[in-house]
């Protein structure tokens, strides 16, 4: 009997070494090569604020995930989420991201750059193959990241010989007044933080639209998704967006946009028209506290 439990727990240990390897392969390999490539022609910009945009990630990199990588994801969720959970707590921020190799065969390439992002750094693909999981299952990671990247922000902001958070992937223009008399050195420093600041609001994003799609009720009375709501309902009038009751068809196009049915509000939005939300470091704790609330209920 003993000998038989012992050979469970040997092949449970294998079974789950198996996982975490082919997880942690798989994972380096879609975000160093997504194998979706295309031409970034206008650059992403941001006041200096940086608002939210809900539900979406700020990157511009010009990567995705072709649909190969994509099966391979949907294949493998559960190694993928486990190297996903101990990813996120490995991130350095005082590590320079490394540009990973050019894809020699990607799937797909209109005239973009072939590369990736680094798998060790904190990065845009990272947070959308959490999305694209729907893993809310890191919520614990997520927090525990984005707590490391405010502090980091945070010490930089105050001392202006401590280095900014690395991040990569994320190439959002700062919108502000020209400065002929800003140093090269100086303005790579707030370049550098500007973008660890754009990475945190994804963070925060990324959780609240890891909720959102349970419906989670506490989520669902946050002052970010009143503010959500609103903005969806001014926006449809904005653009005229029909009512769609539950037994009619939902149109995939509205005047040539592309539109698709919020699931909570059953309002029509616009897709790549994010609503943008003010940031404020309540609706940040907010946030963070309804993770925490998340993951007590659900050990």
């Amino acid at each position: 009997m003993r000998l038989k439990t012992a050979f469970c727990y040997l092949a449970l240990v294998s079974c789950l070494r198996a996982q975490t390897t082919t997880g942690d392969k798989l994972l380096d390999n879609v975000i160093s090569h997504p194998g979706s490539y295309w031409q970034v022609c206008d650059i992403m910009t941001a006041p200096s604020d940086i608002p939210y945009r809900a539900f979406e990630l700020s990157d511009f990199s010009g990567g995705a995930f072709s649909k190969a990588n994509e099966a391979l994801i949907g294949k493998n969720r559960e190694p993928l989420v486990n190297a996903l959970r101990a990813r996120l707590l490995r991130i350095d921020f005082t590590r320079k991201p490394v540009l990973p190799g050019e894809d020699k065969k990607p799937e797909e390439n209109s005239d973009g750059e072939a590369y990736g992002c680094d798998p060790k750094s904190l990065n845009p693909l990272l947070l959308d193959l959490i999305q694209k999981l729907h893993a809310i299952e890191t919520l614990p990671e997520l927090l525990a990241v984005e707590e490391k990247l405010v502090k980091g922000i945070a010490v930089a902001k105050d001392d202006a010989d401590a280095a900014p958070p690395n991040v990569a992937g994320w190439c959002v223009a700062e919108i502000r007044g020209s400065s002929d008399t800003e140093d090269e050195a100086k303005r790579d420093r707030r370049n550098a933080l500007f973008q660890a600041r754009v990475a945190q609001r994804d963070l925060v994003m990324s959780m609240a639209l890891l909720m959102r799609e349970k419906s989670y009720e506490p989520f669902l009375k946050t002052s970010l998704e009143a503010d959500y709501q609103k903005g969806l309902r001014a926006q449809a009038g904005k653009w005229k967006l029909p009512v769609v009751k539950e037994s009619d068809p939902v149109p995939k196009e509205v005047d040539g946009a592309e539109v698709t049915l919020d699931p909570v509000t059953h309002l029509l939005r616009r897709d790549h028209s994010p609503v943008e939300i003010s940031y404020s470091r309540e609706s940040r704790d907010e946030v963070r506290a309804v993770a925490n609330r998340w993951i007590e209920e659900h050990p």
